[in-house]
């Protein structure tokens, strides 16, 4: 019976122990297994070829929009009392359209002053008549004391006579008729020329008229009140939107890269997130001397008036750079404090520290580090390690 437990036992430890070797197996060869499949990983990437091209910088100037033509009305002359405001803020007028209209107070004195002219002027003309018929007779008295004179029928001692009676009369009528009277005519027509051009230019200057085309912005009188040139404020300001503009500076290294008539990108960012085309209408010869930058003016077609005085503008000057080396701008990334990329040469990686130069979002260039046809990795590389082995997936053209 003893022999028969002791049996048993011994035949257990042969099946633990026999146990026990093949799970030692299966455990080294699972942990061989797993220390080839780590020697083993291949990380897939995204890759370029590294190439040579130009990229456009792009320099954005800001400034403020301000209107292309802007117009303070004020009266003409002494002013009066407006008689009515002809328009409203946001009115669209016309050059030459009436804003305001003042009270015509000397209206009755100013035509009674042209019809005591124009009396004159018929008074003149009547002198005048007069003057001709007295000439005539003058004339006429003159021939025949003259003839008298010449046939001796008036003594040679009566020569002071025949002046006194005949020559110095017709003297006087004809200077009265060729030039006293005529002078005097002229002169009552002048008057009348003056009162009408001083009616005129009260009347006109009862209507304060828009000088140019535009949109009113900006009312500072009510009937009733007096308008004055003297006045502190415009009693009407019309601004003309069909064009804006907007002022700005570009440093000295731009300024020989830009042109006169050049079409540039303006974002007006308040109104649209489109830029709106703009035009380079004028270029400065020199420097401001406080910024040490040159001013420009840069003017937008606004149809429509979207654009408004005073609203924030940037204005975007493109400059084509000279060839270099260019990558995806993804391909560059920060290790510590260095600009890296890595690059690909049969099937595995390798860090090499680059100098970066401009982009434009899309492409970098790099001034120092590589070469054309090197294969650089553009996505993955947040997996990467010195020698990893690796696997192109896709490469970006």
């Amino acid at each position: 019976m003893l022999g028969e437990v002791v049996a048993i036992k011994r035949k257990a430890l042969f099946m633990i122990a026999g146990w026990l070797v093949i799970m030692f197996c299966l455990t080294g060869c699972n942990k061989e297994q797993a220390e080839t499949k780590d020697e083993e990983v291949v990380i897939p990437v995204q890759t370029a070829v590294v190439s040579k091209g130009t990229l456009s910088d792009i320099t954005v100037v800001t400034g403020k929009l301000e209107a292309l033509a802007t117009s303070d009305v004020v009266p003409s002359g002494q002013g009066g009392k407006v008689a009515a405001v002809n328009v409203q803020v946001g009115s669209q007028v016309s050059k030459g359209q009436t804003l305001i209209t003042l009270e015509n107070t000397s209206e009755a004195t100013l035509k009674a002053a042209i019809h005591q002219a124009e009396q004159g002027v018929t008074q003149a003309q009547s002198n005048l008549e007069i003057a001709r018929i007295n000439f005539e007779q003058a004339s006429a008295n003159y021939e025949r004391g003259k003839q008298l004179y010449e046939s001796g029928a008036i003594p040679q001692a009566g020569q002071a006579g025949f002046e006194t009676a005949y020559e110095i009369p017709y003297k006087q009528a004809k200077v009265n008729f060729e030039q006293v009277a005529p002078a005097a005519l002229a002169s009552a027509q002048a008057a009348v020329a003056m009162a009408k051009e001083n009616y005129n230019q009260q009347y006109n200057n009862s209507f304060i008229k828009s000088p140019i085309s535009g949109v009113v912005t900006a009312i500072n009188v009510n009937p009733g009140e007096l308008a004055s040139a003297a006045a502190q404020k415009p009693v009407v300001t019309v601004v003309n939107l069909a064009k804006v503009e907007v002022n700005t500076t570009v440093t000295e290294s731009q300024i020989n890269k830009i042109k006169q008539g050049q079409q540039v990108p303006v974002n007006v960012s308040a109104v649209s997130s489109q830029p709106f085309t703009g035009v380079i209408t004028n270029i400065a010869l020199a420097a401001d001397p406080t910024s040490k930058a040159y001013p420009i003016k840069v003017q937008i077609d606004n149809a429509r008036h979207l654009l408004k005085p005073g609203m924030f503008a940037e204005v975007q000057i493109e400059q084509t750079l000279p060839e270099t080396i260019l990558v995806p701008r993804e391909a560059a990334v920060k290790r510590d404090s260095a600009d890296i990329v890595w690059v690909v040469s049969q099937d595995r990686v390798k860090s090499r520290e680059v100098t970066l130069g401009a982009s434009d979002g899309k492409q970098i260039q790099i001034l120092k580090g590589l070469k054309v046809g090197d294969q650089v990795v553009t996505s993955g590389q947040n997996m990467l390690d010195e020698n990893t082995r690796v696997s192109v997936k896709s490469q970006v053209k």
